[in-house]
């Protein structure tokens, strides 16, 4: 490739990595959904149990963050049908932890599914990714069978939970904003026409499967305490283009390093105790959910303070998780470029993005 064409990439991967716009922000549902969040970590903590707090914050989160610009009276379908795939993944999570090699697979299929399902449009990418992540999650911990119902269960009570705060606030302003305003995608249809070997997200589901694979086998050999973040990390920045990747990678990166650095001096400097941490909890869901669609980079800050800080709580060390953190993040994104860059897409050319 010509030196200038180099450049150039290097230029638009930069710049989309830094874009703001700054009409996606949505305050009024982050604002909402972080209340719920804070909630239910302080719920979880009055009662004793701050392990209860993940696993039902994140149900929280992840349904609130399925909401963010969904259409009217499409909402709460939506958010239910999040809430149960989740609340799938988390159960099958705990029960499949902890068994080598077959941990593995069971990854790399979560994997090539949620890549593919990006075919039936933003929104099934959107769940894909959760429904990825929360499963890398919860199979990242040994869990006996009990606990893995326990936390299917928590996470699905964090789903409804925020499901019901946005259906009553919708019902205070108007009794018709939940009525059905358009008709479902034919999401089966859509992917039977994308189910070739030539097709990009055929394509990407096999590469996201290759490079979870790839990444679990690297966490189960490091064994780091909170090592499942590098597979995970490929779940979430993992895009069917080069450059969206790389762009993701580079705001993932720079997001996480932030936001380690804003928890680590909130709760050691300012040595927040436990509901002062359950605030930081909700300030970092209000960035995430805010500028998800605004600036990924920013939404990361976000998320690593939700993380960082739920971990805290659960008497982790924040600046070990901290390093580890940063660290996960770094092997992540090389796995992922490394693959994307090696299996491009069916129609990328050698000099294209897209």
């Amino acid at each position: 490739m010509p030196e200038h064409q180099r450049l150039n990439r290097l230029r638009s991967v930069t710049l989309g990595a830094a874009q703001f716009e700054r009409e996606k922000v949505t305050w009024p549902p982050a604002l909402r959904s972080a209340v719920v969040v804070t909630a239910c970590v302080s719920v979880c903590l009055a009662a004793g149990q701050p392990a209860n707090a993940i696993p039902l914050g994140i149900g929280a989160l992840f349904v609130g963050l399925a909401d963010i610009d969904e259409v009217s009276g499409q909402r709460w379908r939506t958010m239910l049908w999040t809430t149960f795939w989740i609340t799938i993944a988390a159960f099958c999570g705990g029960l499949l932890s902890n068994i080598g090699l077959y941990q593995i697979i069971s990854v790399a299929m979560v994997g090539a599914i949620g890549g593919y399902v990006g075919a039936a449009g933003a929104r099934p990418v959107l769940i894909g990714i959760l429904v990825m992540v929360t499963y890398v999650a919860f199979s990242g911990a040994p869990e006996a069978q009990l606990a893995a119902l326990a936390t299917g269960a928590l996470v699905a009570l964090g789903g409804i939970i925020q499901t019901a705060a946005t259906v009553v606030t919708a019902l205070i302003r108007s009794r018709g904003s939940l009525r059905l305003t358009h008709q479902n995608p034919r999401n089966i249809r859509k992917l039977r026409a994308h189910f070739n070997t030539k097709d990009d997200f055929f394509r990407h589901g096999a590469r996201l499967a290759l490079a979870m694979a790839i990444a679990e086998c690297i966490n189960l050999y490091l064994g780091w305490p909170h090592g499942y973040w590098i597979p995970l990390t490929v779940a979430w920045v993992s895009r069917p283009d080069r450059n969206g990747t790389t762009t993701k990678v580079l705001a993932r990166v720079a997001g996480s390093i932030a936001g380690v650095i804003i928890t680590y001096v909130a709760i050691e400097v300012l040595n927040l105790q436990s509901y002062a941490t359950a605030i930081l909890v909700g300030v970092g869901a209000f960035v995430l959910l805010a500028f998800i669609w605004a600036n990924y980079a920013i939404a990361v800050v976000g998320i690593t303070m939700v993380v960082v800080s739920l971990v805290a709580l659960n008497g982790d060390p924040v600046g070990q998780v901290s390093g580890v953190r940063v660290l996960s993040t770094i092997i992540a994104g090389i796995v992922v470029i490394a693959v994307s860059f090696s299996w491009p897409a069916a129609r990328m050319q050698p000099d294209q993005g897209h």
